[in-house]
């Protein structure tokens, strides 16, 4: 599901739309094993992974927050699940609420830092297996905080900083608007 049709924003906005939008997105992906759902609130990334299958929510949260603090996603998201699995009855042994798993292990997100977009990201590479031949347990493995160090995170967020800075920002000096400029006919 797109972050930026399903976020706390327009959640908050327009909930009738919004909840429309995650119907519609299940609906479309009711084929696949696992929908994934970036979700920012307050500032803050987390990931949710839908298993259609088993009808569970595994919750990626690096600040571990309660469940409380994300029940204002989980109420729609389970209100959209009800509606689906009742207009599909007969294509699938659904359950009739989503069992929301909040205690996968995965990194700790340190004091001060805002490093909760880096770990969306990491954990949707981790749990896109890109072809290799990977169970969902070995790759739920390796999200524990073993797999993360400074450094690397580091690394990675002043990569980013580069990109948007030199190269997305129009006054950049790498940036580019998308057009090729030719120069002027020789006058020979």
């Amino acid at each position: 599901m797109s972050h930026l049709l399903v976020n706390q924003k327009v959640l908050n906005e327009n909930y009738k739309e919004t909840c429309q939008n995650m119907y519609d997105s299940l609906t479309r992906q009711n084929y696949k094993s696992y929908i994934f759902i970036p979700y920012n609130f307050g500032y803050h990334w987390i990931l949710l992974i839908l298993s259609v299958e088993t009808g569970n929510l595994i919750v990626f949260d690096s600040m571990r927050n309660p469940k409380s603090a994300i029940q204002h996603i989980l109420d729609p998201l389970n209100r959209v699940w009800k509606k689906f699995v009742k207009n599909n009855k007969g294509r699938g042994q659904w359950r009739p609420e989503l069992n929301v798993n909040m205690d996968y292990q995965c990194a700790r997100q340190q004091q001060g830092t805002d490093w909760c977009g880096y770990y969306v990201c990491d954990y949707l590479h981790i749990m896109t297996p890109c072809g290799k031949a990977t169970d969902e347990d070995t790759r739920m493995s390796q999200m524990g905080d073993e797999c993360y160090c400074t450094d690397w995170i580091n690394a990675v967020c002043e990569l980013a900083g580069f990109i948007l800075n030199e190269i997305l920002d129009p006054r950049g000096e790498f940036y580019h608007d998308g057009h090729i400029h030719r120069g002027l006919p020789s006058s020979s």
